[in-house]
């Protein structure tokens, strides 16, 4: 099963882009103990894929405003798969998702989970439009990704779970998940992990309650909250 999620960027620039793809193409991140890397262009070259976007804003004169986006699709600890089949799932989601468009694709491999990083351009390179992506679009990404997870055989929610919408995970939030030391990244994991064993609602607030987490969940209140360990 894997998990997508928006990272919020408040600084756009070149500079901010640049730093971006440099953090994930990091070779000590994208490459195994054999010397395989995992970091893909697609739509562009990897190692020039600063160039490659910057060259596409220039084309156009789109060189301002929202420079990039940045997902994540990560997979559960206990997920058996290895760091390519990890990779070609991110590359899968890439080209299905944003076809046309040009996206860096990083799977991180240096930790227990593994993860992919998606950078994708906000100039698409054939028409020259700017993409405006949309909370909605986070919920149309991770359908796409459960479609490509079950055609390799991995676990996915069950669908009526999958329609919510999390905001997205600010920069150095997302860096703290990377380490395994965000609460929000534990908890969405936790929750993901609890709704896949729990048949209903009390189920589940028994399963997160076994895992250390206190859940208010009523019928009259619109979210459901959580206490963290």
């Amino acid at each position: 099963m894997a998990t997508c999620s928006f990272i919020k960027e408040r600084k756009q620039t070149a500079g901010s882009m640049g730093r971006v793809i440099q953090y994930v193409s990091q070779p000590k991140k994208t490459m195994d103990e054999e010397g395989n890397r995992y970091l893909t262009g697609v739509n562009c070259v990897a190692d020039v894929a600063m160039q490659s976007f910057m060259a596409t804003k220039h084309l156009y004169g789109k060189d301002t405003g929202t420079f990039f986006y940045q997902y994540t699709q990560s997979f559960a600890p206990e997920e058996i798969l290895t760091p390519a089949q990890a990779h070609q799932i991110g590359l899968e989601l890439a080209e299905q998702f944003f076809p046309g468009c040009e996206v860096l694709v990083a799977t991180h491999v240096d930790r227990q989970h593994l993860h992919s990083h998606l950078v994708v351009n906000s100039v698409h390179p054939d028409t020259g439009k700017k993409l405006h992506f949309t909370p909605r679009t986070l919920e149309d990404m991770r359908k796409v990704s459960d479609q490509i997870c079950m055609e390799h055989g991995l676990s996915t929610l069950k669908p009526y779970q999958q329609d919510h919408r999390t905001k997205g995970l600010r920069a150095g939030e997302c860096r703290a998940a990377m380490r395994g030391e965000s609460w929000k990244f534990q908890l969405i994991t936790t929750v993901e992990a609890a709704m896949r064993r729990a048949g209903s609602r009390e189920e589940f607030i028994q399963e997160m309650n076994r895992r250390g987490y206190q859940v208010r969940w009523k019928e009259n209140r619109k979210c459901i909250t959580y206490t963290t360990p």
